[in-house]
């Protein structure tokens, strides 16, 4: 493991069960094929684990009150998390799954001026708002296409 690469991430939603509806096949889809449900300090969480990148991501349920608050993305707190993919037809894939599962595409899927070489990307907001990203840059992966 290489010192300061990502462990997991962490987010929390106000309904566990839809918002894995909405995760599943999305993350599926880029890799996170291993999951494992649990209870801890007092709430349920589903965690996925990306075998090829030793990436994480846990989806946690809301405790009591806090499953009403909203997301901002502009509000202190997570902007975003964009993901990796690896191809730009994985990208588009992705896209169909967002719309197909109930997501909003707020941009793209296209090409976008934030990396020399390439930079493929797709946002969209999935459950509670939160903004989430999948990019393909060409000239990091070394796959053109």
């Amino acid at each position: 493991m290489t010192s300061g690469t990502i462990n997991h991430v962490a987010i929390t939603v106000s309904n566990l069960d839809e918002a894995l509806c909405f995760f599943e096949p999305l993350l599926d889809a880029l890799g996170f094929t291993y999951r494992e449900r649990g209870e801890y300090a007092g709430t349920r969480l589903a965690m996925h684990l990306n075998p090829k990148t030793q990436i994480g991501i846990n989806i946690w349920q809301a405790k009591g009150e806090f499953a009403d608050q909203t997301f901002d993305v502009y509000a202190p707190g997570l902007h975003h998390l964009a993901l990796n993919a690896e191809s730009n037809r994985q990208v588009d894939a992705i896209a169909d799954i967002v719309r197909k599962n109930g997501g909003t595409i707020l941009d793209g899927p296209g090409e976008f001026p934030f990396a020399i070489g390439g930079y493929y990307a797709v946002y969209f907001t999935g459950p509670d708002g939160m903004k989430f990203e999948v990019v393909h840059m060409p000239e990091l992966s070394g796959n053109k296409e």
